[in-house]
């Protein structure tokens, strides 16, 4: 780990300070560097954890992934496009316990953005086809950003969530 920090020291770019950076900009436009194949049609709320899926990159991306067969997990961001066309828009969700949170505090599709992050284990790499278990993203959907599992950074075992029922 000391060998990474030390890395970590040096930057790869150089941000602007704050008074110097843009506006964030409004509305933006990100391209799909791949898709999802499991033959699931309708999204459901369980039952992922025993899903197989293929993540079939776009041929422009294949240098992209290289080396990514090392990890045992990755992270998929993937676009929740059917929730796109939901007549709601909820702030809230009252759920499954009777206890209401905001959206934000709930893993629903129902978000502004529509977009899904999942940790997954990666069972194999054939070229541009990554074979994963425990992605909970249907049939074709577009993914948008793979990224290796990193345990220092994306587990936290002091992690709190509120009780069920």
């Amino acid at each position: 780990m000391a060998a990474y920090r030390s890395l970590r020291a040096v930057p790869l770019f150089r941000r602007k300070p704050a008074e110097h950076r843009a506006p964030q900009p409004g509305p933006f436009v990100v391209e799909a560097v791949a898709h999802v194949r499991n033959g699931v049609a309708v999204p459901r709320p369980h039952g992922w954890d025993r899903v197989e899926s293929e993540v079939v990159l776009l041929p422009d991306h294949g240098a992209r992934i290289e080396g990514i067969e090392a990890y045992s997990h990755v992270i998929i961001v993937f676009v929740l496009d059917m929730a796109a066309d939901a007549p709601e828009k909820p702030e809230a969700l009252t759920l499954a316990s009777g206890r209401r949170y905001g959206i934000f505090a709930t893993r629903s599709q129902l978000r502004p953005n529509h977009l899904g992050v999942s940790a997954v284990r990666l069972l194999a790499r054939d070229g541009l086809v990554l074979r994963v278990r425990g992605l909970d993203a249907i049939d074709g959907t577009a993914v948008i950003d793979i990224k290796p599992y990193l345990p220092a950074y994306d587990a936290w075992p002091e992690a709190a969530i509120p009780p069920a029922g």
